[in-house]
Parts: C-alpha cells; sequence; structure tokens
C-alpha cells in the first residue's frame, strides 16, 4: 500500500494472540501493538488530533510553537507532527528519560529543555508542568497542549483506535486492559467501547508509586504509566476494576514477552500483560481478554532490556509474577 506521508501510518495498528504466557485454559489474551505507529507509541494519535484541533480552532498558528511536557513518546509523537507541518516544538523533559527517547526527539528536529528539580519521590512531572506554562507565556506564539487535561488526547482514542478494536472484535471481547498515565488512552477507549459494546468490562493498570486512584506516593522506574498528579482525563466511572503492577514485576513481563512472544515492547505494556494475565487467574473460562500496549522496547535497551541498569536501580526481577506481592 502507498501513502502520501508518514502521518498517514497513523492507526489501524495491529493485534496479536499471546500464545504461550497464558496458563488459564480456554481463554484468550490478545494484544494491539501500538508500537507500529510510525513514532512509535499510541501517542502519535493524540500528537496529531491534538495539532490538528489547534490549527482548527486558531490556539496554533503558522510558524507557531508547540510546548509540553512529556516522558518521552508523546515528546516524539509531536516532534514528527511538528516537523512535517511545519512548527517549532520544545519538548520539556527530566533525567529519567532514556538515551534513545532523547535522541528520537532531537532527532525530529525538536528542542529540548531539561528539568532538574524532582520532589522528594525522585518525580519531576510538577517542575516539568510549571516550565512547560512558564514557556508558553514567555514564547509568541506558542501553543502548550497539556496532554493531562485536553480532552482531545480521550478523543484521539474515541475516533480511532476504539473503532479499530471494534472492527477486529465486535461483540466478543469480556475485558481490555489499559495502563493508565495521562488517562487518555483508558479514557478515550472505555468511553467508546462502552457505547459500541456495553458488556465488555475495563481493567484500568496503575504503577506503584503513582497517586492517580490514591496510592501512596513513592519512587518508580516505569515510564509512560501512573502519574505523579491526578489528571484531569480520568474518568473513574469508566474502569471496573484496578490492578498495580510494580517495576519488577512489569520489566520481568516486558522480558518475558520478548523471551516466549517475540514481541519487543515497552515497560508500560509489561505491565499491562501483567495485569491481565493475573485478571485471567481471577477470571471464569473461556474470557477473551484485549491488552493495549502502547509503545515498542526498542527505546528501552539501555534500561529494562540492560541487566547493569538493573543492578545499579537495584531491581531484583522476579522468578514468576503469580508469586510476587504488588503492594
Amino acid at each position: 500500500m502507498i501513502y502520501e506521508n508518514a502521518l498517514e501510518l497513523i492507526g489501524n495498528t495491529p493485534v496479536v494472540k499471546i500464545n504461550h504466557l497464558v496458563q488459564t485454559e480456554n481463554s484468550e489474551l490478545y494484544v494491539k501493538l501500538e508500537g507500529f505507529n510510525p513514532g512509535g507509541s499510541s501517542k502519535d494519535r493524540v500528537a496529531k488530533r491534538i495539532i490538528e484541533y489547534a490549527e482548527k480552532t486558531g490556539k496554533l498558528e503558522a510558524n507557531g510553537t508547540i510546548v509540553e511536557s512529556s516522558s518521552g513518546n508523546l515528546a516524539i509523537g509531536l516532534a514528527m507532527v511538528a516537523k512535517m507541518k511545519g512548527y517549532k516544538m520544545i519538548c520539556v523533559v527530566d533525567p529519567k528519560i532514556s538515551k534513545v527517547n532523547l535522541n528520537l526527539i532531537k532527532a525530529f528536529g525538536a528542542q529540548v529543555h531539561m528539568v532538574d528539580q524532582s520532589d522528594e519521590h525522585g518525580n519531576y512531572l510538577k517542575t516539568r508542568l510549571a516550565t512547560a506554562q512558564l514557556l508558553e507565556s514567555s514564547i509568541e506564539g506558542a501553543y502548550w497542549p497539556n496532554q493531562y487535561n485536553n480532552p482531545e488526547n480521550p478523543k484521539a482514542y474515541m475516533h480511532s483506535l476504539a473503532r479499530e478494536i471494534y472492527s477486529d472484535f465486535q461483540d466478543t471481547l469480556d475485558w481490555i486492559v489499559c495502563p493508565v498515565g495521562t488517562a487518555g488512552l483508558i479514557t478515550g477507549v472505555a468511553a467508546e467501547m462502552k457505547k459500541l459494546n456495553p458488556s465488555v468490562k475495563i481493567l484500568a493498570v496503575d504503577a506503584v508509586g503513582s497517586v492517580i486512584f490514591g496510592g501512596k506516593p513513592g519512587a518508580r522506574r516505569l515510564l509512560g504509566i501512573g502519574n505523579a498528579i491526578v489528571p484531569g482525563n480520568l474518568d473513574k466511572s469508566l474502569y471496573d476494576r484496578l490492578s498495580y503492577v510494580n517495576d519488577a514485576d512489569a520489566f520481568f513481563m516486558t522480558r518475558e514477552l520478548v523471551l516466549q512472544e517475540g514481541l519487543l515492547v515497552g515497560g508500560s505494556s509489561g505491565a499491562t500483560v501483567c495485569a491481565a494475565l493475573r485478571l485471567l487467574e481471577d477470571l471464569p473460562k473461556g474470557q477473551k481478554v484485549l491488552a493495549i500496549l502502547p509503545d515498542r522496547g526498542d527505546r528501552y535497551y539501555s534500561t529494562i532490556f540492560s541487566d547493569e541498569w538493573m543492578n545499579q536501580n537495584e531491581i531484583r526481577l522476579p522468578q514468576s509474577i503469580y508469586k510476587s506481592v504488588s503492594i
């Protein structure tokens, strides 16, 4: 198939069945691989949607500057879309960002603004948000999408990802498992899928150390899942169950997905599959579950897939996700 440009490659990502990791008889687990988007993650959908909406509403004018705080994936998506549409891009990042992500952002021509002030738990989000807001107010023609409170974030998934899922599965899905970070992905998918298939249930996956659902704040190495604030996109009424996953279990499953299924994905994907497998253990036989995996794993070579990095951060991987305790 021939496309006019890279933006046309966004969406229509593949679904793959998990064959070796599922231990529950007669139940099926599928994963939607959002890493097949051109920028490598589900955030490409958001980047395209919010930029085009800002153009349509006059919030972003020709030759304008986009400023956003991101742990990596949205920054990459925005940098890609901004470059193709002729905008400047400033990504507000922090020291937790991987070297791969940092280089990818720069490769798309974006500027990087690195913050260095963390809270007592080593999280930088509040500083990043304050910095993005300051940059928007000080740069003429700047636009800050503010992904945590932007309704176009969940709408990006409502109008693309959710409809792709329904096209593939119709009414046959029992559960959809989604990680929660900005809450755009889970809110968009849940809102639309519950209209299309009212019987489907949604499992929200959060990181240990995240405060999104009232958890105790703490240090965490997982990126793209969990948060130091409660995002405005959150809608708890749409989610049926909550599961917490810690760093070690998420990273163990990330590696297992490569070894057992040949799927090179990121840490938030490992956490999501971990929660999905635990969910299957609690469900009756014959259930069909879909886990949404936000990004691919090549940008985590120097972290999750590095034994040296694991040792430096004193992360001990378990032998099984069924034996360790999340919280």
